[in-house]
């Protein structure tokens, strides 16, 4: 998708990919005459613009103009093509990229903090269940995992895999669980073992018939677990 910068000046002038436009007295005026040229200009190219605008106070807002005339925030766009937040977003990845970082170097407490900072601070801003939330909170289960805390990091997952689940979003939730089932093998403490197994136990169950092998696998590990104690 083609980028398209606009650029608004305090006295009305306005510039698109740096060639002014003319015959605007206000700053309003210049952004609906600019956003009406990149209309245009994505009509004639058959296929939307993106847009990077910057207003005369220096504020950065990025839109997704479409060939209809229609103008839409970035963000929305890039949830709509992306609802499982695959992708991270540019203005996360440099968090995203400390936390890896972090636990890379050997500062894994550094990172789980980071990390649950990241998760605290998607939910204040996008809300509680947003995939943001669910992506920060796997985050945070890496690093849990790396301090060497296979437990909590797997209960971690499995709340992460229950918010995709709640989302009906089938591929996240099967590669949340995943890594959920990877960290419980690791526990030691067979007391843990058998918590945490249950709570896979519900998480499968969660998903009916698709995951009755899995379902069944770790049923036989717990029974392996509490014949021991």
């Amino acid at each position: 998708m083609d980028t398209m910068t606009i650029t608004l000046a305090s006295d009305g002038r306005g510039w698109i990919d740096g060639q002014e436009l003319s015959g605007h007295g206000t700053v309003d005026e210049a952004r609906t005459a600019a956003l009406r040229t990149v209309a245009a200009r994505a009509q004639e190219r058959g296929r939307s613009v993106r847009v990077a605008a910057t207003d005369p106070d220096g504020r950065t807002w990025r839109l997704v103009v479409h060939p209809n005339g229609r103008a839409e925030e970035e963000e929305t766009v890039r949830e709509a093509e992306d609802p499982d937040a695959v992708a991270v977003p540019a203005h996360l990845r440099p968090r995203t990229d400390a936390v890896g970082a972090a636990v890379a170097g050997g500062h894994e407490l550094d990172g789980a903090r980071l990390a649950r900072e990241l998760e605290s601070d998607m939910e204040r801003d996008y809300g509680t269940g947003h995939p943001y939330v669910w992506r920060a909170r796997e985050l945070t289960a890496h690093a849990t995992m790396a301090i060497g805390m296979p437990g909590a990091a797997a209960e971690l997952y499995m709340e992460a895999a229950r918010g995709w689940h709640t989302l009906n979003s089938p591929a996240a939730y099967r590669e949340a669980a995943q890594r959920a089932y990877a960290c419980w093998c690791r526990v030691e403490e067979t007391a843990d073992l058998v918590w945490g197994g249950e709570l896979l136990v519900d998480l499968l169950r969660l998903r009916g018939e698709e995951y009755h092998g899995a379902l069944r696998d770790v049923l036989s590990r717990i029974d392996e677990a509490q014949a021991l104690v």
